[in-house]
């Protein structure tokens, strides 16, 4: 078998035509490339796919946040792995070669990771160091570029849909390595991940408010999850007294923008504490046409 045979790309988008095309134009045109668009940007999947003979635009029913869409991206492809990237990283000539070549040396991975050279690798990240040349046994690695195992996808399952944002690959390598399977990061294959570039519309102020109040949902959810519901309230506590500070402060100061962000800080962390779904959603899908 050969890379174009076993390997199938993955980009979850929202709102990116201005950004989607340098990353796809990244890729050999012989590997068959999914871009999961979280909008109902019709002509973005027409124009694409009129464009590009290898890229298949899938548009879900409903935007199910970023794990939702590389769950999307994952159950479509057909091939032994997939290598889901965010539309904002720049790959080396050998990026995707090197992951590749790990893949068929490494039995029990369930994702290998390219070095990110943006990104502070802190010690505790490591199991363990060099397992091979240059190959790092890890408890967690950057999301922006993710090269899975289908195989052990099948016995981990797919990432938790309940997340819609954040936590999404934590609660993952954690699953992983309770079913023995591990993350691999592979020094030798690099890229560079330039961040906040994800869509046309990063700098909108609902985006941001949307951003805070899941990373708040998510921060207790993860934990209550896989450390019982002491330590989430331990973790989170302090972050709400926080929030409430801070939209007080910015009441007092008639601040709309960051008081609507610590109230959306506040409303996240209190959902999650009463069991609520992930439900916040920006305002963007209902005021935007697409035609």
């Amino acid at each position: 078998m050969s890379l174009k045979e076993d390997l199938t790309i993955i980009f979850v988008s929202y709102l990116s035509k201005n950004l989607i095309e340098k990353p796809i134009k990244q890729i050999n045109n012989n590997i068959p490339i999914i871009v999961v668009e979280n909008s109902k940007d019709i002509k973005l999947k027409e124009y694409l796919e009129n464009k590009y003979q290898n890229v298949e635009v899938i548009i879900p029913k409903e935007n199910t946040g970023n794990g939702g869409g590389i769950n999307i991206g994952l159950r479509a492809a057909k091939t032994k792995y997939v290598l889901y990237l965010d539309i904002d990283v720049e790959l080396e000539n050998s990026t995707i070669e090197e992951l590749y070549n790990h893949a068929g040396k490494i039995q029990n991975f369930s994702i290998l990771g390219p070095r990110v050279k943006s990104f502070i690798y802190k010690e505790d990240f490591y199991i363990e160091k060099d397992v091979m040349v240059n190959v790092h046994k890890m408890n967690f690695i950057t999301g922006c570029a993710l090269f899975f195992n289908m195989d052990a996808i099948s016995k981990i399952g797919f990432f938790d849909e309940n997340i819609f944002l954040y936590y999404e690959e934590n609660d993952f390598y954690l699953r992983s390595m309770k079913n023995n399977y591990y993350i691999y990061l592979i020094q030798e294959s690099e890229i560079q991940h330039f961040g906040n570039e994800s869509t046309d519309l990063i700098k909108r102020d609902d985006i941001e408010i949307n951003r805070n109040w899941h990373y708040m949902w998510s921060t207790f959810y993860f934990h209550k999850k896989h450390y019982g519901i002491l330590h989430a309230y331990y973790k989170t506590i302090f972050k709400f007294i926080s929030a409430m500070l801070k939209y007080a402060l910015y009441l007092i100061k008639r601040d709309k923008l960051k008081k609507e962000i610590y109230f959306a800080r506040i409303s996240g962390i209190f959902n999650s504490m009463i069991g609520k779904k992930s439900w916040h959603r920006t305002k963007i899908d209902k005021d935007i046409e697409y035609s």
